[in-house]
């Protein structure tokens, strides 16, 4: 039967489950005019939905004109900086997605994502989805209201509703834009007089060769590296309702040339979302279907950081046509290979080439992504309706890499040979390291499904109103494949890229496996009761099951929730006020989730194992073979976030001023974190265990005020500021003191303890520069250090600069974020200004930080490095430590202006169609920040050390090499028939 359930859908027996009717959804384009328009429009809950202004629970809200006012590959991207309490961390990378957090960060390891909920669909991401296909969003911010999505609401939930006709005669609409894009906020690199300067010094205090000043390349690598991106997006969307039936077809094909040559994203997206009425209306059936398709072409953005980093006098080609190196002549110092006899050459560093970096990685990425649900919805009796609805995905993803392992070896130094690779073929037949090339094919086929069935009474009794959900749920995701094959020795053309091609003595790796499914089961029920639209009573209880905690059954979880809330402008004493029009209170608490956590398995180690497993001991001493536990399997369940939440929202002056203010208490039980080895542990592996009890409370502010002047100008002001402390409250017994944050050269950056926040910086801290031999020797138990190397503080005052002296310097987890938006409306004339921004963290600038000896160096570090005593007492000269210290250690705060869009409207201008605006728009224009690196704003997913990415004691938050912000400049067109 399962076979036959997705090919049904895309037939059409597909549902759209939008909580709500075609009516409830509407977002009214004018909030100035009537006070009452915000307060009325439906929010979408789960399972349901009510009256903005009968809310009793933390929900924030953006229409399809806050979406698609930024160009961005997802919605989420273009709402940065306009939901208070969701901090959304953008990447510019082409195709990439953000990070995105609703109320700080109390989840360690994977799963801080917000629960994805598109028409009723919970999905793991909305990448595939096209935002000009979205109505609205809601993200149900605190328990009080996730609880209604139990195990997997902690993170908090978004809630996507897409567009349906709507009634009346069929609507085109056609949206297209064309941008193109930049690097900004690069960071200036010392030119060839600068680094052999800095480089010299530095060989002078350590020893080795010194180059010449006259040099015959001065290459600036970031503008060797980097190309104009372009930004493109055609949208075609027909529409249209009759009295049984609508309908909406759109196609959108969006396409991302990154600054990076050959980085490229394309993606096509096909929706069609369909509403039948059937028996007089008593029989609703909805239905929805989606189909995503995209290619991408990878480019290693490690490109980034040896653009940094290699050497102004390395050249990107040489006049003969080989690739440039980090080489130099030890008699002449001059920066070439070429030697005469006798003569020796020396590197400037251990870095390869960007360019020769790009053009030999050749990767490519297909993914098809197909969506589609079904609901149907009959009225039983007055006010009484019971629901039914199924949906289901299906996800392939293929990966190929194509690595020419030859090319690469000879491009890397430009005095190797193809006879000396095929030597070394020769010598070593069954090493991989010698084939010609390797071929990758990377195969994903997965699928998931859910059935949901729940019954909704909804009636009024004089002041009285009840409204009560009450269902079972049930999903299975993690069906599917997957597939790895790495072949060698395949033809180099491209059309004879194939397994079959391959040939050699090399045996293929393969790997193939089928998941491991994981299934849920729900019941869930919702009580919502007001009286005379004054008091607001609202009750939440889902119970859970998975079976991904617990082998051969399912383990249960409860969560409950509760708010109350108080409408006192419907009190007598308020109801004829000229202020106040809207003023409520409302408090909750609620108990939610997090599933999407690592889960342990036992490893066994034995004499074919990393380790040996094998002993000698007896009166023979004989040699017996053994095995022991390498990790342990500990049972570990899913979070547990406990949240106290108390708000007040309200309306003056007839609509003008509207706002709200929010206070929060939210605390994660048992975080789970990866668990590092001692020399005392028993294992030999890091596992994953309930480590710590995490705390986040903070509160959010939403203003927003809209007039209109006498001359016909409209204008609306709005902006929010979120604040929130994280806070690590305790630590299991045996964890306390475990480290992270590695540089990879022996030093460390992180440390867990309770008091502190997450992946709190923990380092020895900067107290000037050694300024000569005669200073250092008067101190001699403090350090070891030459002139111009920084000096530490004794914090304990023992003599010994060591990890006691090291100190908690912050997080890299922002305190607070905020944003600003302008709109301006003039006659035809509109005119939207967006502006964000994040402060109270700090970042390790680690790619300054992290040096082997002879990289580039920034302008910045040049001019102001120590050059003899009384230079500086604050920056080292140019022979300096590398040890984890507060020097490398920066405020993280910025400003952004992230978007200004000018268009003009054609209404009533040109008689066949309704509308047409054409708009240019301006986004990144600046940043105001005094990090000296790429970017302040850092994806907190950017640590690839483990399976669970952006754990806060791997190197998320050390800048190693970040993808740099691009500033796009765009041309519009809106246009309705």
């Amino acid at each position: 039967m399962k076979k036959y359930f997705f090919p049904l859908l895309i037939l059409g027996s597909l549902y759209t489950n939008a909580q709500v009717t075609n009516d409830s959804i509407q977002i009214e384009e004018d909030p100035i005019t009537n006070d009452s328009i915000i307060l009325n429009q439906a929010v979408v809950i789960g399972y349901g939905s009510v009256k903005k202004s009968d809310l009793t629970s933390a929900v924030s809200s953006a229409s399809s004109k806050d979406i698609t006012q930024i160009a961005s590959t997802t919605a989420m991207q273009s709402l940065q900086g306009k939901l208070a309490g969701v901090n959304i961390i953008n990447t510019d990378t082409p195709g990439g997605t953000p990070t995105v957090l609703v109320r700080g960060m109390g989840t360690a390891l994977g799963g801080k994502a917000p629960l994805y909920v598109v028409d009723g669909l919970i999905v793991s991401t909305i990448a595939n989805i096209n935002p000009n296909d979205i109505e609205k969003i809601d993200v149900l911010k605190d328990a009080a209201s996730s609880a209604i999505y139990g195990v997997r609401g902690a993170n908090g939930v978004v809630v996507i509703t897409t567009k349906r006709g709507k009634t009346g005669k069929l609507k085109v609409n056609y949206d297209s834009y064309f941008g193109v894009r930049n690097a900004m906020n690069l960071v200036d690199m010392a030119n060839a007089d600068q680094y052999i300067t800095y480089f010299n010094e530095q060989r002078q205090a350590t020893g080795g060769s010194l180059i010449s000043t006259n040099q015959q390349y001065n290459t600036d690598w970031f503008k060797e590296l980097l190309s104009t991106g372009q930004i493109i997006s055609n949208n075609v969307a027909l529409s249209g309702a009759g009295e049984n039936i609508n309908y909406m077809f759109s196609i959108n094909n969006f396409e991302e040339k990154g600054i990076l040559a050959g980085n490229d994203f394309k993606r096509t997206t096909v929706r069609n979302n369909n509403d039948y009425k059937l028996f007089d209306g008593k029989l609703k059936i909805k239905q929805n279907v989606s189909a995503t398709f995209t290619r991408e072409v990878p480019k290693p953005y490690n490109a980034f950081d040896l653009a940094y980093r290699q050497s102004p006098l390395v050249p990107v080609k040489y006049q003969n046509g080989l690739w440039g190196a980090p080489i130099f002549n030890q008699t002449t110092g001059e920066a070439t290979y070429v030697t005469q006899p006798g003569q020796l050459t020396d590197t400037f560093n251990s870095h390869g080439n960007p360019i020769s970096t790009l053009y030999y990685d050749n990767q490519k990425i297909n993914t098809t992504t197909l969506q589609g649900n079904i609901e149907a919805e009959l009225k039983l009796a007055k006010g009484l309706t019971v629901t039914s609805r199924a949906g289901a995905t299906k996800y392939s993803y293929k990966y190929r890499q194509y690595t020419p392992i030859k090319s690469k070896w000879l491009a890397a130094n430009p005095t190797r040979t193809t006879a000396e690779f095929e030597k070394l073929k020769a010598e070593n037949s069954q090493s991989v390291e010698w084939a010609n090339n390797s071929l990758n094919f990377n195969n994903i086929e997965t699928y998931r499904w859910s059935w949901e069935n729940f019954i909704t009474y909804d009636r009024k009794f004089g002041k009285h109103s009840l409204n009560v959900v009450a269902g079972v749920s049930g999903e299975k995701r993690g069906i599917g494949e997957y597939s790895d094959i790495t072949v060698y020795d395949v033809p180099d053309k491209e059309q004879y890229w194939a397994v079959r091609h391959a040939s050699g003595n090399y045996t293929p790796l393969l790997d193939q496996n089928n998941y491991t499914p994981i299934a849920y089961a729900s019941y869930f029920a919702r009580v919502q009761y007001n009286y005379d639209n004054k008091y607001y009573v609202s009750g939440i209880i889902r119970r859970d099951g998975s079976s991904q905690f617990k082998q051969n059954g399912k383990y249960w979880g409860t969560f409950p929730s509760g708010s109350v809330a108080w409408n006192i402008s419907n009190e007598d004493f308020l109801k004829d006020s000229d202020v106040i029009s809207f003023l409520k209170l409302r408090g909750g608490w609620g108990r939610l989730g997090n599933a999407e956590v690592p889960y342990n398995y036992t490893t066994i180690t034995t004499s074919t194992g990393s380790s040996n497993g094998n002993y000698v001991f007896g009166p023979g001493q004989d040699l017996i073979y053994g095995a022991y536990v390498g990790s342990p399997a500990y049972d570990i369940s899913w979070e547990i976030v406990d949240e106290w939440t108390a708000g007040l929202d309200f309306d003056l002056f007839r609509g003008k001023l509207t706002g709200s203010f929010d206070y929060y208490n939210k605390t994660t039980k048992n975080a789970i974190l990866n668990i590092q080895q001692i020399l005392s542990s028993p294992y030999e592996k890091n596992f994953y265990d309930h480590a710590a009890k995490i705390e986040n409370k903070g509160f959010e502010i939403a203003l927003n005020y809209s007039d209109k002047t006498s001359g016909g100008l409209r204008y609306s002001i709005g902006g929010n500021f979120n604040y929130n402390m994280n806070e690590v409250v305790s630590v299991k017994k045996g964890y306390e003191g475990m480290t992270g944050g590695s540089l990879g050269n022996g030093q460390i950056t992180k440390r867990l303890e309770a008091g502190q926040p997450l992946g709190s910086f923990w380092l020895l801290e900067a107290d000037g520069v050694w300024q000569t031999q005669e200073e250092i020797d008067s101190n001699p138990h403090l350090s070891s250090a030459q002139p111009g190397h920084l000096r530490y503080k004794d914090v304990n005052g023992d003599g010994v600069i060591d990890d006691r002296d090291k100190k908690f310097m912050g997080s890299y987890i922002p305190k607070f974020n905020y944003g600003i938006n302008i709109s301006l409306d003039y006659k035809n004339f509109d005119l939207n200004i967006s502006g964000y921004g994040a402060g109270g963290n700090k970042i390790y600038n680690g790619i300054k930080n992290t040096r082997l000896g002879g990289e580039n160096i920034s302008v910045d570090t040049f001019n102001s490095r120590w050059t003899g005593a009384g230079t500086s007492n604050t920056n080292p000269g140019a022979e300096r430590d590398q040890v984890a210290s507060s020097y490398y250690l920066e405020k993280g705060d910025y400003f952004r202006l992230s978007n200004v869009t000018l268009g003009y409207n054609f209404r009533d201008k040109i008689d066949f169609v309704s509308n047409l605006r054409i708009y240019v728009s301006a986004q990144n224009l600046f940043i105001i920040t005094k990090y000296s690196g790429f970017t302040p704003e850092l994806t907190l997913d950017n640590d690839k050390s483990s399976r669970y990415e952006g754990s806060p004691y791997g190197t998320t938050g050390v800048d190693f090499s970040a993808y740099p912000n691009v500033r796009t400049f765009l041309v519009g067109l809106n246009v309705e028939f």
